[in-house]
């Protein structure tokens, strides 16, 4: 009887065990969070990450739209710079934001600061971003992608999404880049310093959360 008894409390300890072990396995399962972003049309193998504050900014050279080359160490030289990452001239969202920044750079250049904005799409493409939003400081065409993966914010595009942009927006992505992939920034903000030290940034791949003109002015180096 003693035997059957010792026997019945480790199999309720063992059945014990098993709930509690399904209990902490559950709990880490709100972690998925990266899956959730397959809905900001993020895939599932791409995990953007940013640059962190404190970072050296990436050595780059860029083409710029009159054919001539420029580097990134070269335009944080002299001054500040705020580098921020857009999708496209056919992103509503882009275009209010850029539309705000255009309205009130003067508000930061006046700090002795220089805006550039980088985006995937053409130059071409860059011209119909100008004319919709009136923005008038530099825009750098990435369709190579080499800065947007030298800062991080790179992503390739799922089908679904793509398809999403194409019925609604009537846009390509790959066509409006000139790739034959479609890749998207998170539309993040980063400040450089004049050392070329990342002293500010603003990443959410929510492409709905963008950094606010006070929020710039607020980090500005003194």
């Amino acid at each position: 009887m003693k035997k059957l008894f010792f026997l019945a409390i480790a199999a309720s300890l063992s059945l014990t065990a098993c709930k509690n072990e399904t209990k902490s396995v559950s709990k880490t399962e709100p972690a998925v969070a990266i899956v959730d972003n397959t809905k900001l049309g993020i895939d599932i193998n791409s995990n953007p990450q940013g640059l962190a504050v404190g970072s050296q900014a990436p050595d780059l050279t860029f083409t710029l739209a009159d054919g001539t080359s420029e580097t990134l160490a070269n335009l944080y030289k002299d001054q500040p710079i705020v580098v921020f990452f857009y999708r496209g001239y056919w992103c509503p969202v882009c275009n209010k934001h850029l539309s705000a920044l255009a309205k009130q750079a003067e508000t930061i250049e006046v700090k002795g600061v220089k805006l550039v904005a980088i985006t995937p799409e053409t130059y071409e493409n860059v011209e119909k971003t100008k004319k919709q939003t009136g923005a008038h400081f530099t825009i750098i065409s990435d369709t190579n992608n080499a800065a947007l993966k030298a800062f991080g914010v790179d992503f390739k595009v799922t089908d679904k999404y793509q398809k999403m942009i194409q019925d609604h927006l009537n846009a390509s992505i790959k066509e409006t880049n000139g790739a034959t992939d479609a890749v998207l920034p998170v539309p993040a903000t980063y400040i450089i310093d004049t050392t070329g030290e990342i002293v500010y940034r603003q990443f959410n791949p929510d492409y709905k959360d963008r950094a606010s003109v006070d929020d710039i002015l607020a980090h500005l180096p003194k």
